[in-house]
């Protein structure tokens, strides 16, 4: 797993400009919401595009006895990927343990539309204070964007 929010660009989109799935891992595409823009730190708003969840599974057996065993499966792993709409092997992808809504904002004047506001921590606390500096240049560290 990744860490942070990564540039999706070497992953193959399938025809219809859908992330390919990695079907050997068990990825399923759980939700698609097209018409989704983001805005990284301090940077103006990317162009229009799709946003896609996946999820992971992984089984495991387990052996109760000699005689007998069973599968479990659970999932273990999910992704947002958002592509642009005009270039769609083009945007962002973030792994993930677990995903929930942390605030809707309403206030046009905190920034100019309605939108959800979301952070992306890696567990590097230490570097977290230094990091504040790099999202107002143009090559944004995206592993520590929030």
């Amino acid at each position: 797993m990744g860490l942070g929010l990564l540039h999706f660009d070497g992953r193959v989109v399938d025809d219809d400009g859908r992330p390919l799935l990695e079907s050997d891992d068990g990825e399923e595409l759980m939700h698609v919401e097209p018409g989704i823009t983001i805005a990284l730190g301090s940077r103006p708003m990317e162009s229009p595009g799709t946003l896609y969840v996946t999820s992971r599974y992984q089984c495991h057996t387990h052996s109760v006895s000699c005689f007998l065993s069973f599968l479990r499966c659970e999932w273990i792993l999910h992704e947002v990927i958002w592509l642009i709409d005009a270039d769609k092997g083009k945007g962002y992808a973030v792994d993930f343990l677990s995903l929930s809504l942390h605030a809707v904002s309403r206030d046009l004047e905190t920034y100019p539309f309605p939108c959800i506001y979301t952070q992306i921590e890696i567990g590097d606390e230490d570097e977290e204070s230094e990091s504040s500096d790099s999202e107002s240049n143009d090559d944004l560290e995206l592993s520590k964007v929030t």
